[in-house]
């Protein structure tokens, strides 16, 4: 195994973690909430078929647009092209654009919000993200931290 950084290139659950390096640090809410998405999306499917069909699906969910998100509806996302068809999943990320923007208003950033979980142990900091976002459970929830630099 070679040592790379996450998400695009990271096999998390299939190596051994020393290998696989935190990524880098998203340099505006855009980037958090894509990489959030993500690992929702992700879910279930193969990193293969995520990877390959990454363009498409983000053209498909207003490039993870957050306040186009939070106005949409699952019946209006099901029907645009490179939306999978899981209901389930479609309506976490429209319900997690909402959770995302109130975060947003409370803290001035989503950076800002995950700072405040930096004085938590890491299994506190999992169970948060988990306990505010739809479809993410442990392994969703330490790979997006891990994914956007929280324990660098």
């Amino acid at each position: 195994m070679h040592e790379h950084k996450a998400p695009w290139q990271c096999v998390f659950a299939k190596e051994e973690k020393s290998l696989c390096k935190p990524g880098d640090r998203p340099s505006d809410d855009s980037e958090y909430f894509e990489i959030l998405c993500l690992c929702v999306l992700q879910a279930g499917l193969s990193w293969k078929a995520v990877r390959e069909n990454w363009e498409k699906i983000k053209k498909g969910f207003y490039s993870f647009n957050i306040e186009k998100l939070c106005k949409a509806n699952a019946s209006e996302l099901v029907r645009r092209p490179g939306v999978y068809n899981n209901r389930r999943k479609i309506e976490a990320i429209i319900a997690n654009a909402r959770v995302f923007q109130k975060l947003k208003e409370k803290y001035g950033s989503f950076s800002n919000f995950l700072e405040t979980l930096k004085s938590q142990k890491d299994k506190e900091a999992i169970n948060e993200i988990k306990k505010l976002f739809k479809h993410i459970g442990d392994y969703s929830a330490e790979y997006f931290l891990h994914s956007v630099g929280f324990w660098k």
